[in-house]
C-alpha cells in the first residue's frame, strides 16, 4: 500500500505494505466486518472526514495513523501529530479528518466475537483499551512505530496468503498488537474516560443498545442487570445508577426493562419464534420468569399479546 509523500517523514518508519493485499474502502451503510477487515486509509481528495459508522452492530478497531489529524468523537475533537495508534469501537462513532486531505494509515475492523474465550482464551472487553466508554489514543515514538508496523505487516501477510490458518494467525497477531499497546505509558496517551454524569449515562445507553437488534434465536443478551453494566463500565453499581438517574430520570434497571420489553414486542410481532426461544434470547433462564416480567410491564402475557397483534 502506498503512503502519500511527506517530507517530514522521509527519515522515519512509514507504513509500506504489499499492494497486492486486498483492502476495503470505507463505505457508509455497511453492516460491519464479517471477521477481520483491513481498511486502507491512504487516500487523497477527501473533502470531509473518514467516517467509521457501521449500522447497529458493534465493531472494534485498531488504527495506525501517520501525519497530522483531528480525531472527531461525539463529545470533542482531539488533534494528533506524527505517528498515532488508536483503539475504539462503533459504540462511539468517530471520524478522522486530515487538514490537507492526505491520509496515511491502516485500520483493522473486527467484531467482538473475533476474540472470545473459546477461540483465544481472552474476552475482548476484558482488555482496558476496549472498555466501553473509553477511547485510547497513543502517540508513538519511532521505535514503537517500527514495532507496531511489524505486527500490522504480519496481519497483512496473512490476508494476502489466504492460508487455511489465516484467521487464527490474524487473531494471534491482533492479540500481540493489543498486548504491546497495553505496555505503552498511559501518561503519553490521550485517554477519554467517563467522568461526568452525561458521559456515564451515554456510555450506558450505547452499551445497552449495542446488544440490539436480536436477529437470531441463538443471540442471547449478555448484559441484563445493573451490575452487569457497571462491571463492563468499571463502575460501582450504585454510582452508575445514581449518574443515570440524574441524567435520564430513570434508574438503570428501569431503562433495561423498558428496552427488553420493546425488543420482546418486536420479536412477538415480527418473528415466529416460540415463547421459549424469545425468553432465552432476552436473557431469561426460565420462560415463566419472562412471562411474569412481560405481564408486569404490559399487563398481558406474551402469548395473549401476540394474539392481539397477529
Amino acid at each position: 500500500m502506498k503512503t502519500p509523500p511527506n517530507p517530514a517523514q522521509t527519515d522515519r518508519n512509514t507504513i509500506s505494505l504489499s499492494e497486492n493485499v486486498e483492502t476495503k474502502p470505507i463505505a457508509p451503510g455497511q453492516t460491519g466486518p464479517v471477521s477481520l477487515d483491513i481498511l486502507d486509509l491512504s487516500v487523497t481528495g477527501i473533502e470531509s472526514s473518514l467516517s467509521f459508522e457501521y449500522n447497529r452492530k458493534t465493531f472494534y478497531t485498531v488504527t495506525l495513523l501517520q501525519g497530522n489529524y483531528t480525531i472527531e468523537f461525539e463529545e470533542r475533537n482531539i488533534d494528533v501529530f506524527g505517528d498515532t495508534l488508536m483503539f475504539t469501537s462503533s459504540k462511539i462513532p468517530f471520524g478522522i479528518q486530515a487538514p490537507d486531505g492526505m491520509y496515511a494509515g491502516i485500520s483493522f475492523l473486527f467484531k467482538e466475537d473475533f476474540i472470545t474465550k473459546t477461540n483465544s482464551g481472552y474476552r475482548l472487553l476484558e482488555f482496558p483499551i476496549y472498555k466501553p466508554g473509553r477511547q485510547n489514543i497513543y502517540s508513538l515514538t519511532d521505535q514503537q512505530t517500527k514495532r507496531f508496523i511489524g505486527i500490522f505487516a504480519k496481519i497483512f501477510d496473512e490476508k494476502r496468503d489466504g492460508s487455511d490458518f489465516k484467521e487464527n494467525l490474524q487473531r494471534t497477531y491482533l492479540l500481540e498488537l493489543i498486548f504491546n499497546a497495553q505496555k505503552l505509558d498511559p501518561v503519553s496517551s490521550y485517554v477519554k474516560t467517563n467522568n461526568t454524569t452525561e458521559e456515564i449515562a451515554c456510555a450506558f445507553i450505547r452499551l445497552l443498545e449495542s446488544q440490539f437488534p436480536i436477529v437470531s434465536a441463538q443471540d442471547i443478551l449478555r448484559l441484563t442487570t445493573a451490575k452487569d453494566f457497571a462491571d463492563e463500565l468499571a463502575l460501582h453499581p450504585n454510582y452508575l445508577n445514581r449518574q443515570v438517574k440524574l441524567s435520564k430520570g430513570r434508574t438503570v434497571t428501569e431503562i433495561i426493562a423498558a428496552r427488553i420489553i420493546q425488543e420482546a414486542k418486536i420479536l412477538l410481532k415480527l418473528t415466529n419464534w416460540n415463547i421459549v426461544e424469545i425468553s432465552t434470547s432476552l436473557g431469561f433462564e426460565q420462560p415463566s420468569h419472562f412471562n411474569l416480567f412481560f405481564k408486569k410491564h404490559v399487563t398481558v402475557s406474551p402469548t395473549d399479546y401476540r394474539k392481539t397483534i397477529k
